[in-house]
């Protein structure tokens, strides 16, 4: 018996070592994080860090500058309509007085640095979000054949089900300290620009929940009424 399984062994191994693939072999990216925003304190958090970087930036463009140039944050009424876009520009700017720097309400005065940023929602339509690792549904098997045996062992037999409560609180527990992934994601890049040059660029990428799209871009629909004939219906 064990020598023919090890005959089937190993023409399993040598047909999967001939098979040919006509397109490159998927590969995985190593393991990272990604933020997800889920409050406004977060936008505080990314209006507190560009700051920062944008001062830092200041002192290495202008290191014998007494005053620093002045900024103009560009306010747009695309941002009015965005709930994003409206809070950012506020917290922005109070992080940027903040930080000592100087902002200025019009862009006509002289040396003015203009800071623009801007939002890009994305919605993945399909993608896995979920490897099990090698081993999984071997080790949830063997986990179900040892309850299975257990009960006919155990004197209590209701402590079947305790391998399996504890399952379920690890996976309450990373549902709670993790957020989980979600199909829409959001870039957000701020810029400042002195002329035609580009001197700072900052782009971040977060997580959101699906629902919550409408706080990064705007989804109100403008449609176009064209003239009709006279005496004909007109069709929409």
């Amino acid at each position: 018996m064990k020598g023919n399984l090890v005959i089937i062994t190993l023409l399993l191994f040598s047909v999967v070592g001939c098979v040919q693939r006509n397109i490159p072999l998927a590969t995985s990216y190593p393991i990272t994080t990604q933020p997800k925003m889920q409050a406004a304190h977060h936008w505080e958090v990314l209006a507190d860090h560009v700051a920062g970087r944008l001062a830092e930036t200041l002192d290495l463009t202008f290191p014998n500058a007494v005053v620093k140039p002045a900024l103009f944050l560009r306010y747009t009424q695309e941002h009015e309509k965005i709930p994003f876009g409206k809070a950012f520009f506020h917290l922005l700017t109070s992080r940027l007085v903040e930080k000592g720097l100087v902002v200025v309400n019009s862009a006509e005065y002289s040396n003015v640095l203009i800071l623009d940023y801007d939002m890009q929602v994305i919605h993945h339509k399909d993608r896995r979000k979920f490897y099990p690792p090698p081993g999984t549904y071997t080790g949830m098997g063997s986990l179900f054949w040892l309850v299975a045996h257990g009960v006919d062992s155990w004197g209590e037999r209701g402590l079947a089900v305790l391998p399996l409560g504890i399952g379920a609180d690890i996976y309450s527990a990373v549902e709670h300290f993790l957020p989980g992934e979600t199909n829409s994601e959001v870039i957000i890049t701020t810029t400042v620009t002195m002329g035609q040059q580009t001197i700072f660029g900052s782009t971040n990428i977060y997580y959101i929940n699906t629902r919550d799209d409408d706080h990064y871009e705007n989804q109100t629909k403008t449609y176009q009424v064209v003239g009709c004939p006279q005496h004909n219906l007109c069709r929409y």
